[in-house]
């Protein structure tokens, strides 16, 4: 029997939020797992008396719950010091994952946030986001500067404080304002908002997420409640606590016998959303994760949500372009499935080099890369930061037959605003002597906004906005057909069906089993095929390098700046491989390695020397035609975006938003 401790305030006022713990256990009841419920009256002294005792018992695996932030705060460095994995789906308090302080023994809360091991993972967004999504609704409701008041609580004098922060310091009366934000503790605020109601206040009461639960509703009073409005976290509290129990019965369900850092490991990959090195979402500051609703609303669950509509559409595929394509669909409002083959199954994605421009000499994947480029890597430094993108430069070595179409490129680019130049082979040789270029070379296409991104953390991040939005992630192993159906179509999956109005593909090498001959553009056309791809990390010596793409000979590197190979040059050579497994890993052979050493020692000469330190194969699904995006003839419905041939990476943004406008367009009008 596996034991977990669930810690929630179970007695006293702030009962109703250790309810959702309650729910969520009773959910994910199974056999093999005992929940174990551990009463911290939403207390923090009480809390760092609660994790005493979990821990002094030594028999359980990890922890959940801990509603408020102080009483996890305190918490947290009794499990650290345990190695005890703690899971946070409701604690809302900014740096409380890597703060250095506040706790009764220092050591545990340093460890705690040293980077060495963040034993908490936290589900929900932290509070920064929520007072901007505040202060935004209140404007485009047409309100002036509202009135801020809390309840006295620590917690509503935090957010209190933020809120005046963002929104100018606050009304100059209660009586002069349309507007007001209460912030504190359910009942608090509930009492808080009477008062504000005998010294004359007559606006719109907006309240902090504490109060999006029923109870609230009833302590307000209707008359008050039926105009009044609550932030959230977006679908609701209870659909990150399910998120949480989840995501560790899934694991637990998978790897039975990890413990501590190994099953911190496991939960990270369970979890569908990304977390940064301290266990917090990645876009846990962001007011999109937040949304102002009615307070009639505000206790609905996601889940309860999306119980009473059909799905809109099935997302097959949970790689990097799969995930922004669910992020852009459920942004948009429609109820989204992805699909995905499972943690533990290869993709193009897991082993893609993560190269990121935006000039390409195929005008349509141009399009798709400049539109990228806009959408993420130029625009915006925090998710492209939360990607692992590293702005190290891209240069696009050209033949002579290149330069017409890369003229016409740069003036695509410059359109956009996208910095770019075009260099002669002698200022190339001056800049990067430490890249040789052959007289096969004409000139190179130089992007200093280019470079590289992690592309697992890139589906991870999207990934993290689908399931914020709404989307859900059913265990429901991979898909094995694709079938019409009365609603639109039916998934077989290896544990059941799942149907939606439409499907979008996106299941890069998995595309041609599921589609097949739908993939045949006419009698007589080509069907994609898949083709090897493969790279090796080289020892650079502290050469400085940029990414480089070379259309004379199809060689590709670029420099690796992460953990795993750190200081290094990962270097590609295209290889004649195809019809092959849609598989991949980490190992080459002895003649893999060479085969790359020399096919890419005309341009790094250095590499014949330089000391292996590791490679990694993958697949592709290429086709002479270029990239399917868009939607199929025939049926079932499905929107297709697939046949990247090994440029899908850094189109995946600008792809997301056209498959998204083909299911709009299908759902409309099909």
């Amino acid at each position: 029997m596996t034991r977990i401790a669930v810690v929630g305030p179970f007695s006293g006022p702030r009962a109703p939020w250790g309810e959702l713990l309650k729910r969520a256990a009773t959910a994910h009841g199974r056999p093999e797992i005992s929940w174990d419920f551990h009463d911290d009256r939403g207390d923090a002294d009480h809390a760092a008396h609660v994790a005493e005792a979990v821990v002094a018992d030594g028999g359980y695996t990890a922890v959940i719950g801990h509603f408020n932030s102080m009483g996890a705060g305190r918490a947290l460095p009794h499990y650290s010091r345990a190695g005890l994995p703690l899971l946070l789906p409701l604690a809302t308090a900014p740096g409380l994952l890597n703060r250095t302080g506040g706790a009764e023994d220092g050591r545990g809360a340093r460890e705690a946030g040293s980077g060495r091991t963040a034993w908490a993972l936290r589900w929900c967004p932290h509070d920064t986001g929520q007072a901007e999504a505040i202060v935004h609704a209140i404007s485009e409701l047409g309100h002036g500067r509202p009135e801020v008041v809390d309840d006295g609580s620590a917690y509503g004098r935090q957010i209190a404080d933020r809120v005046r922060l963002l929104s100018g310091g606050g009304a100059a009366s209660v009586q002069e304002a349309d507007a007001a934000v209460v912030c504190g503790t359910h009942f608090g605020a509930a009492a808080t908002a009477r008062r504000l109601r005998t010294e004359g206040f007559g606006g719109r009461l907006f309240f902090t997420d504490d109060c999006a639960v029923e109870d609230f509703a009833r302590l307000l009073g209707p008359a008050d409640a039926r105009d009044a409005r609550v932030v959230r976290i977006r679908g609701g509290a209870y659909a990150h606590v399910e998120a949480a129990f989840d995501c560790l019965v899934r694991t637990l369900g998978t790897h039975p016998t990890a413990r501590g850092e190994q099953l911190l490991a496991h939960l990270r990959r369970h979890a569908g959303v990304a977390f940064d090195r301290h266990g917090d979402p990645v876009d846990a500051a962001d007011a999109e994760a937040w949304e102002v609703t009615p307070v009639f609303r505000a206790a609905r669950s996601a889940v309860a949500d999306r119980a009473a509509r059909t799905t809109d559409v099935l997302v097959v595929g949970s790689g990097v372009v799969g995930s922004a394509v669910a992020a852009e669909l459920t942004r948009s409002g429609l109820s989204v499935v992805i699909a995905s083959p499972g943690p533990e199954v290869p993709s193009a994605t897991a082993w893609s080099g993560g190269l990121v421009r935006a000039y390409d000499p195929d005008p349509v994947v141009r399009a798709l890369a400049v539109r990228s480029h806009l959408l993420l890597w130029g625009a915006s430094p925090e998710r492209a930061s939360a990607c692992g993108f590293h702005r190290t430069g891209s240069l696009v070595l050209l033949g002579p037959g290149d330069l017409p179409e890369a003229e016409r490129g740069l003036r695509n680019l410059h359109d956009a605003g996208i910095e770019a130049e075009l260099l002669t082979p002698a200022a190339v040789r001056g800049r990067w002597p430490d890249l040789r270029l052959g007289e096969e070379v004409a000139g190179a296409v130089w992007e200093p906004g280019g470079g590289y991104a992690d592309p697992s953390a890139t589906a991870a991040m999207y990934r993290t906005r689908a399931v914020r939005y709404g989307a859900s992630l059913p265990a429901c192993g991979p898909v094995l057909a694709l079938t019409p159906h009365r609603c639109g179509v039916e998934a077989v999956t290896a544990a059941g069906t799942v149907t939606a109005r439409c499907a979008v593909v996106a299941a890069g090498s998995g595309t041609s089993p599921l589609l097949g001959d739908r993939l045949r553009l006419g009698p007589n056309a080509p069907a994609p095929r898949t083709k090897r791809i493969r790279y090796a990390f080289f020892d650079c010596s502290d050469r400085r390098l940029p990414a480089v793409n070379d259309l004379t000979t199809g060689v590709w590197g670029r420099p690796h700046l992460d953990a795993g190979a750190a200081g290094s040059h990962l270097i590609g050579c295209p290889v004649e491989e195809w019809d092959v497994p849609a598989e991949g890993g980490e190992s080459l052979t002895d003649d893999e390695i060479t085969h790359i050493r020399e096919g890419t020692a005309h341009r790094w000469p250095w590499v014949t020397g330089a000391a292996f330190l590791g490679g990694r194969f993958g697949t592709d699904l290429y086709h002479p035609d270029g990239p399917f995006l868009g939607l199929l003839p025939g049926e079932p419905p499905v929107v297709v975006a697939a046949c990247w041939s090994g440029a899908g990476f850094k189109t995946a943004p600008g792809a997301a938003t056209e498959a998204a406008e083909a299911v709009h367009y299908l759902l409309k009008n099909g």
